[in-house]
């Protein structure tokens, strides 16, 4: 492309000819300031007027260079002058700026004539310029920074014309249950309207974004098209009608654009498509064609042996990456047996081992990503994940289900009650022996734990049993069960959520107790069967920190709850004033809020965990109690019965630390009838509390002290 402007330099050489020695050094640096004054000038009319293509003047590029010719002259006349090396610095830094300048000013105009490719080299060219100019004295930091602006200006210009190329070049377009890929060998009309002097092929369109480094990007987005409306739509549905149609300037493929007739193929198979190994076939086909449609028309003129053959690579590792999950999940498992024993049969898996040849044909992969065929051949362990899968999906169905009905396990008996269907009392079967009754597990206190949580306990012992049974024949089963063991219990206790309002007792205790029971059953489920496992596992595996997390899940789900009870108590007891029938509310709402917890609790807590709980709730309403007794002081008879009996629901809790485990009847295990806990072992408030008791009975000679 030829230039508006050159400068006329043919006296310039007789004139520097006639000056010897200094002065024809002085007359160099002379030249070169000028050189860097035009410089300047072209670039600040350059800044001030980029919307005129006349106001550019002179281009400073012809000027430099007709004085970097003059210096070679006189570098061959005086090649030891000291003044020399100084001033070829200087005018290598004004060459580079005047070259970045001359590549901003016919950016614009390589657009308008469809050279996006050359358009991007000059910005890639001029970064680098302008990078080399960074710090240089010899060149004004203004100018260099009045450079940055337009090239950030250019920059963004060819970005955005090189996306509307791309977007142009292939793009996928939706007609209902349709899916169009259209692929264009030539874009011919910018993004303004107006025609390219020389259309845009796709392989300039991808030489331009590689050398702004948006390839890779283009790569990802036409992959994830590709991915989502060709290939993941063939593998689910195989049968659907596939047709590619070409044309002078372009070409289209076609998904699903004849589904009666599609339909029509799939009801003369006789359903055969639901065949693990037909699907297979039909895949590999179709596949073959999407990937033939990419290679001749999306990358047209593009010989990607030679050129760009590491985009196209990235294309093809960047599509196999995100279907490779897919093909092993929805075509390897369905062909790996059920039964063991047919594992060595694996004709069925012939076409789903050539699914990967034609991307191998394509050069979209290569043999180090082979991942399928490996698989394939590892059929054992495709096995042991397939049975891994359905197991963790049978937990999560059950995990997933209504957890309103509980069991009663612990303890030592074998008696039933009625089965509980998440109302009422939500009471379930009483399970004795069955999972805490071995003579290797310790003792479980009875409580009520959700199905859910028994559920789960039994599939991590069923599972564990098989790692146990198959480690000696097949070493990695016993790793692969292990680690199916703890994704359930991860699973577990990712869908297991606090009970949201503090008011739903029965779902806090119920929770405290799934987690507590788990906890005690993998306290020791580790050691019960790790004398059969192989060395590698025996040394690392352990239920340890899963131990810790339940734990701590359950104290998540009991501790909120508590302190809101505690709350509400506090607040009950603040509505106290005096003797009257404020104070008498006051503690009739405290002692309601302990005894609904007590309801709540007796059926579901362990006696252990009652007894504290009911601790926890009494000692604020003790504490309480006993500073407005002490208050009182000294007073007579009548006062002393009266204080007595508006206290007597708060002492009558002691009656509540008598307690029966859930499930157990009356002369079962457990506390017996009529006797009672040391109530100041959970309650150290409540022996304050007695010594205020005492001192008012001892006050009042009419009531004996074993009456209260």
């Amino acid at each position: 492309m030829g230039r508006r402007y050159r400068r006329d330099t043919r006296h310039a050489d007789t004139e520097l000819s006639t000056l010897t020695g200094e002065a024809q050094v002085s007359a160099l640096d002379a030249l070169i300031s000028d050189a860097r004054t035009l410089t300047y000038e072209a670039i600040s009319v350059h800044t001030s007027h980029t919307l005129s293509a006349q106001i550019y003047g002179a281009d400073p590029l012809d000027a430099v260079a007709t004085v970097s010719d003059k210096y070679e002259v006189v570098r061959q006349a005086q090649p030891e002058h000291p003044r020399l090396d100084p001033l070829g610095n200087t005018l290598n830094a004004v060459m580079r700026l005047a070259k970045a300048h001359a590549n901003l000013h016919e950016i614009d105009e390589q657009l308008q004539h469809g050279d996006v490719a050359v358009a991007a080299s000059s910005v890639a060219e001029t970064a680098g310029l302008l990078g080399e100019l960074e710090g240089d004295r010899a060149i004004t930091s203004e100018y260099v920074a009045l450079m940055h602006s337009q090239l950030l200006r250019k920059r963004a210009a060819v970005r955005a014309e090189l996306e509307y190329v791309a977007e142009q070049t292939c793009w996928v377009a939706l007609h209902g249950a349709v899916s169009e890929v259209h692929a264009m060998y030539g874009v011919a009309v910018s993004s303004d309207g107006a025609p390219y002097e020389n259309a845009v092929t796709p392989s300039e369109l991808l030489f331009a974004l590689a050398e702004l480094g948006l390839a890779r990007g283009r790569m990802d987005r036409m992959a994830d098209d590709l991915v989502t409306h060709c290939l993941v739509p063939l593998m689910r549905r195989p049968h659907e009608s596939l047709a590619v149609a070409h044309s002078p300037m372009g070409a289209t493929l076609s998904i699903g654009a004849f589904a009666p007739l599609a339909d029509a193929i799939n009801s003369n198979n006789g359903g055969s498509g639901s065949d693990g190994g037909v699907r297979c076939e039909l895949v590999r086909d179709k596949w073959a064609e999407v990937l033939r449609f990419v290679r001749s028309d999306v990358f047209h003129d593009v010989d990607v042996d030679e050129d760009l053959a590491d985009l196209y690579a990235y294309l093809g590792s960047r599509m196999w990456r995100v279907v490779c999950p897919l093909v092993r999940s929805e075509l390897l498992m369905p062909l790996v047996p059920a039964c063991a024993e047919e594992l060595a049969d694996c004709g069925a898996m012939e076409p789903l081992l050539q699914l990967e040849d034609a991307w191998l044909e394509m050069r979209l992969i290569t043999q180090n990503d082979l991942r399928i065929k490996a698989a394939v051949r590892d059929v054992v362990l495709a096995h042991v994940a397939k049975r891994r899968r359905d197991l963790l999906a049978t937990v999560a169905a059950v995990l997933a289900s209504n957890d309103d009905n509980t069991v009663v396990v612990g303890g030592s008996s074998d008696s039933s009650s009625e089965e509980g269907n998440g109302k009422g009392k939500g009471r379930g079967k009483t399970k004795g022996k069955g999972l805490v009754g071995d003579s290797d597990r310790l003792a479980f206190p009875r409580c009520a734990i959700s199905e859910r949580a028994q559920t789960l306990v039994d599939f991590v012992s069923e599972t564990m049993a098989l790692t146990a049974a198959d480690s000696e024949e097949t070493p990695p089963l016993a790793a692969l069960y292990f680690h199916a063991v703890r994704d359930a219990l991860i699973l577990h206790r990712a869908l297991s959520r606090p009970a949201a309002s503090g008011d739903d007792l029965k779902r806090a205790f119920v929770q405290f107790n799934d987690c507590e029971f788990i906890s005690h059953n993998l306290a020791t489920l580790g050691l019960r069967h790790r004398g059969r496992w192989p060395p590698v596992l025996k040394a690392s595996a352990t239920f340890t920190d899963a131990i810790s997390a339940y734990r701590g899940l359950g104290r998540l789900a009991m501790a909120p709850v508590l302190e809101r009870l505690r709350e509400q108590v506090s607040l009950a007891l603040g509505s106290w004033q005096g003797q009257g029938a404020s104070a008498e509310g006051a503690l009739a709402l405290a002692c309601a809020i302990v005894e609904r917890v007590c309801s709540v609790g007796s059926l579901y807590l362990s006696a252990e965990m009652f007894l504290r709980v009911l601790g926890v709730l009494v000692a604020p309403l003790a504490v309480f109690v006993a500073a407005q007794l002490e208050g009182v002081g000294a007073v007579g008879d009548v006062e002393a019965r009266a204080m007595l009996r508006l206290v007597a629901p708060v002492v009558g809790l002691r009656d509540r630390f008598r307690y029966i485990a859930a499930g157990v009847a009356e002369d079962g295990v457990g506390f017996a009838q009529g006797a009672c806990a040391p109530v100041s072992k959970y309650c150290p408030e409540w022996d304050p509390l007695m010594v205020q008791i005492d001192r008012l009975t001892a006050l009042s000679s009419k009531i004996a002290t074993n009456s209260i």
